[in-house]
């Protein structure tokens, strides 16, 4: 560690992280004569549809989801109020399009605030992750000007800073939030304040920060109703239009949560803080049932247009033996389209993975995040070797299933040598392969933050609210550094180039693993800005003249239904290219 840069053992950045959260507030309780039972609410509201007309005379409350259209709060909100009887609107107010956010015009301003004067609701929420909380401040004070409304703020972002949300709304949800919510919906409906309700923070009178601590984790994931897809008052904003056509009706790929949680650590992710944060508030891990988890996917193939994928997007799926047998079983009766899933490596059991082929799984999301050994493990906290994660990979290679591996560029404590090991992994796991290289991501408080912090990788400019809005807005993905003459710069190009599996880009990855050579680094790097700009620039002339390689390809091998299946994909995704939701994808 101390070769890095770092003094203390791991172990200490975690505690810390959590001790830089310790503030000393007013401490709040909940209402002592409050006979409401949101617990009781949920499970009755659990069969209830959505309704097909709006209630006359009902408190209407406005859920604005920012940067997201996928948003699983906002969908679930508006959904969970919409059956308890509010007037309920969702409006998702830009999108999240990777490595190319729009910024907010006032003309979208202008269409938000017009919408919330015809809306007139009674309350506000929003739903913030941390690269969005400069534009949600100026869209509030936006709000401020034609509403009285009380804002209130949920979402990662005032879970960790609560207090900090407060600068600029009135209450902060800590914590989950659809019993907080639903306590929010019955003081409306009594036309009462929103005070001493567990885990939704204020300002008191004398403008002191009152912590009401957070709610409890609901257990029974069955009872919170499913994400609302196309249904009644969802609003879009996006490139200067408000919509009311919801994106994710043509998207052919669809999200699903099975569950909630995650059972480590890693000093980069927002568990590093939730998980301690959290314990002693019941258990972390929660996975919803089979059948509730197929009755979703139902709704969503009934109202989607083309659906040809469901992504599994919780970090525990397929950990479980009983439950894999059950759901595999009965997704493939039921549903059978492919799906794929996520999970950390060190999880994958050949029996759950074989289970879950039989079942549909045509992919896996595979994270590496680092190359080497000593960084993965004390730097990133995460568990597995080189070895395990060869190992794995073959494994889940052997059963049919496509590996899509993620990896983290743009580490501090990455040095040549642990590139050089990164790429030699990579091109160990063979061809074909599929590689997000995600760029590495300075969030306040994270153990990862703070030890970048310590060793003088970053300042405290690059943890402000507008240093996260400007890297991860712009450089979520990795976009390869030119000129790149150094080893460590032209390895990480090497790296991003890896999909690109033709013969002689292969000899090249091979020649420069193993040698320096700043000539043919260049190389690497021009074709790794050559695929960025195919990929993620979407350059016509890039774009079409590497489909139109492939088709060739695919003719001379006589191989027409991969053809036209392509085409027909490139056909809809150019009619619904303004609707799609930003992914980052495999290209």
């Amino acid at each position: 560690m101390e070769a890095q840069g770092l003094t203390k053992p791991r172990s200490e950045y975690r505690i810390s992280a959590g001790k830089n959260l310790e503030n000393t507030f007013v401490q709040g309780a909940p209402a002592s004569d409050e006979t409401f039972d949101p617990i009781q609410k949920l499970k009755a509201l659990r069969p209830l549809p959505f309704p097909d007309t709006p209630p006359e005379d009902a408190a209407t409350i406005l859920h604005v989801s920012m940067y997201c259209n996928k948003s699983f709060p906002v969908r679930i909100f508006h959904a969970l109020s919409s059956k308890d009887g509010l007037n309920s609107h969702a409006v998702f107010f830009k999108n999240n399009f990777t490595n190319a956010h729009l910024p907010v015009s006032d003309l979208e301003l202008t269409l938000l605030t017009s919408l919330i004067e015809r809306i007139n609701p009674d309350a506000i929420t929003f739903s913030v992750l941390a690269p969005y909380v400069v534009e949600t401040r100026r869209a509030v004070a936006a709000i401020r000007k034609v509403s009285d409304a009380p804002i209130i703020i949920g979402g990662k972002y005032p879970t960790i800073v609560p207090h900090e949300a407060l600068e600029f709304v009135d209450y902060a949800c800590k914590g989950e939030g659809e019993l907080v919510m639903l306590r929010i919906q019955e003081r409306l409906r009594q036309g009462q304040n929103f005070h001493e309700i567990r885990g939704l923070w204020h300002k008191d009178d004398e403008g002191n920060i009152v912590d009401m601590g957070q709610e409890q984790l609901y257990q029974e994931l069955d009872d919170i109703p499913y994400p609302a897809i196309g249904e009644m008052q969802m609003h879009f904003i996006e490139e200067g239009q408000l919509l009311e056509t919801d994106t994710e009706l043509y998207d052919d790929e669809f999200l699903v949560l099975a569950g909630r949680g995650c059972v480590y650590v890693c000093s980069f992710c927002v568990n590093s803080l939730l998980i301690p944060m959290n314990r002693g508030n019941g258990k972390f891990v929660r996975l919803r049932s089979p059948d509730n988890v197929i009755e979703e996917i139902k709704y969503r193939l009934d109202r989607c247009l083309a659906p040809s994928l469901v992504v599994f997007n919780d970090e525990i799926f397929g950990m479980f033996e009983d439950w894999v047998v059950e759901f595999g079983a009965k997704y493939s009766s039921q549903i059978g389209i492919p799906f794929d899933c996520e999970l950390v490596p060190s999880l994958i059991k050949e029996n759950n993975v074989r289970k879950l082929a039989q079942a549909g799984m045509v992919s896996m999301h595979f994270g590496v995040q680092s190359g080497q050994d000593q960084i993965r493990k004390d730097i990133m906290h995460r568990p597995g070797t080189n070895d395990d994660l060869m190992q794995k990979s073959k494994l889940v290679r052997s059963l049919g299933i496509q590996p899509q591996y993620d990896i983290i560029l743009g580490n501090p404590f990455d040095d040549g040598n642990s590139l050089s090991d990164a790429l030699g992994l990579l091109l160990s796991f063979g061809t074909p392969i599929r590689l997000n290289t995600y760029k590495m991501q300075f969030f306040p408080h994270y153990p990862f933050t703070n030890m970048a912090l310590e060793a003088g990788h970053i300042s405290q400019a690059d943890v402000s609210d507008e240093g996260i809005e400007r890297a991860t807005m712009y450089e979520w993905s990795y976009r390869p550094k030119f000129p790149a003459f150094s080893r460590h710069n032209y390895l990480e190009n090497c790296i991003y180039l890896i999909p690109w599996t033709s013969p002689m880009v292969r000899r090249l990855l091979h020649h420069l693993h193993e040698k320096h050579n700043p000539v043919l680094g260049f190389v690497a790097t021009i074709l790794a800005m050559l695929r960025y700009a195919q990929g993620f620039k979407g350059i016509a002339t890039f774009v079409w003249a590497r489909r139109i390689y492939l088709s060739v390809k695919l003719i001379a091998r006589g191989d027409f239904s991969t053809l036209r299946r392509k085409i027909g994909e490139v056909k809809i995704n150019s009619r619904y290219s303004k609707l799609r939701t930003g992914r980052m994808l495999s290209r």
